[in-house]
Order: C-alpha cells, then structure tokens, then sequence
C-alpha cells in the first residue's frame, strides 16, 4: 500500500499511528486541522473534513485510510456523523482499498443509551455498505485516561463510581496501532473486531496493580456521587461530561465485555497488553 491517510494524526491514537507506520517504511499522509512536526514518510495536510471537498481533497492519493470519529465542537455527535460520512464518501470516490474504522465496543448495538456509542451504529453500517474494503476496530475504555489519575495513585488512592468488583473493557491504545498496522499489511476483512483486555479490568485490579507497580499500597474506594458528578471535575465541556455519564451508566448496566478471541486469531501473534504492562512501561515508566 504506497500512502495510508490517517485521520485525526494529531489525536492519541492517531499521533502514535502515525509514528508507527513511518517508521515502518509507510508513506502517511497526516490529516488534521492543526498539522504536527514535519517527519520523514510524513506529508500534513491540513483539512477540516466537515466539508466534503476537503476530505475529497485530503484523501487524494491514499491507499488506505484510519478514521478516528471526531467528538469536537459544541456538537460532538453531530461532528462524528459528518466528518465520517464525508470521510467514507470520499474514500469511495477515489476507490481507496482498505478503510480501517476506529469505533467502540458495543456500538454496533444502536440501543445503549450512550450518545458515545449509539451515534456510532449508523457509522459502521455506512462503511459496510459504501463500497470500500473495511475494517472496524472496536475497543473499549482507554487505559490511557489513568494519566488523569497518576497523581492520585502516587498518592495511594485511586476512585471511580462503581464497585471495586465491577468489570469493564479497557484497552492500550499501542495494541490499537499495532492491531491498525497489523490490518493495513493482512488486507480488508469486511469484519468488525473487540480489542481489548480479554476478561476486562476492574477497580480493584487498577490499585493491586499499581500496588504492585510502585511498592506501597494503592486502595480502591468507591466514589459515593453520581456518575454525571463524578465527571463534573473533568476538563471537557458540559456536552462531553453529559455524554461520559451516559457512557458509565452503561458500564454499570450491563458486563461492558466482548468477545477478544476473534482479533487474536485473525492476527498472528497479537496479545493485548495487560493492566501491569501499561502501568510499568507506560504509566509509571522510569519510576
């Protein structure tokens, strides 16, 4: 595949996809509406993506594409739905092989009651009918969003709005770009894949980790509010902390778990990285 767009280069997942595949040897053109650093195979382009003809430009040349569904703007979902669907149009128009879609776990369901994943139902569906060879990837809770709590953890704390025992999907962001690589070199597979850790975390499993990562005791406690408390404190917009509480709601309604064994048999090889591996590679790395 000579150049693969990536959509959303300057996001977290999207910034380290972009450094993977450059360095793999890939061409990359880096799409974002504030461009990075320049970097050798890289090519910024500059693009808001809500407009047709941008995407249509943006994607000019591409072989393959990584979309990450944006969650911008004083409208998030509305966002989401116009930058993918200009997105997806576009990479029919210039027939490009393989889109690799960057979903959620669950969003193939359309009844959650989670903005965050019931907007991305019609998205996946609009892929799998535009055309184009595909790829959905669909992880859950990033464990990446435990650096808003690395403080609290040095400290011996570490508090969510459920029970210590309460099980949910997270996932490295790393095994996402290794998973995405991993896909653009195997070829589109018309499939929708779970990435996460199988068997999913918990609270409790968050403080005996770090525990065990920093050699003093870490506790779990429960936070005694509401969800749509909880993430009052959050640095995001009172839309986006509407839609996070809808997301925990979820979490707590049902066993926010998926079926991994799939991924791990369609790439050779791949292991999701563990809660213990983040914490002492990632989180903690150098302590």
């Amino acid at each position: 595949m000579d150049t693969i767009a990536v959509v959303g280069a300057t996001g977290n997942v999207g910034s380290r996809l972009v450094a993977r595949l450059a360095g793999g040897g890939h061409h990359v053109t880096a799409i974002s509406r504030n461009p990075g650093e320049p970097a050798d195979r890289v090519e910024w382009v500059q693009a808001d993506l809500a407009d047709a003809d941008q995407a249509v430009d943006a994607l000019d040349g591409a072989g393959g594409v990584y979309l990450t569904p944006t969650l911008s703007g004083d409208e998030p979902l509305v966002a989401e739905t116009s930058v993918t669907a200009n997105v997806i149009d576009a990479a029919a128009k210039h027939g490009v092989s393989h889109v690799i879609l960057h979903t959620a776990l669950d969003a193939d369901r359309g009844d959650t009651g989670a903005g965050i994943l019931d907007n991305k139902t019609p998205i996946e569906r609009a892929l799998a009918s535009a055309g184009v060879g595909y790829t959905i990837l669909r992880p859950g809770w990033f464990l990446q969003n435990l650096w808003a709590a690395r403080d609290y953890l040095e400290q011996g704390v570490v508090s969510m709005p459920w029970p210590g025992d309460m099980v949910w999907a997270a996932t490295d962001i790393n095994d996402i770009v290794t998973a995405a690589v991993a896909f653009f070199e195997l070829g589109p597979t018309g499939r929708a894949f779970n990435i996460h850790i199988p068997g999913g975390i918990t609270g409790q499993q968050i403080a005996d980790a770090a525990t065990a990562t920093l050699g003093r005791d870490v506790a779990y406690y429960e936070a005694d509010v509401s969800t749509r408390d909880y993430v009052d404190g959050f640095p995001i917009s009172d839309v986006h902390k509407d839609l996070y509480a809808e997301l925990f709601d979820y979490f707590q309604s049902t066993t926010y778990l998926g079926d991994t064994a799939p991924i791990t048999e369609a790439l050779e090889g791949f292991t999701p990285r563990v809660l213990n591996q983040f914490l002492s590679e990632e989180l903690f790395a150098g302590n």
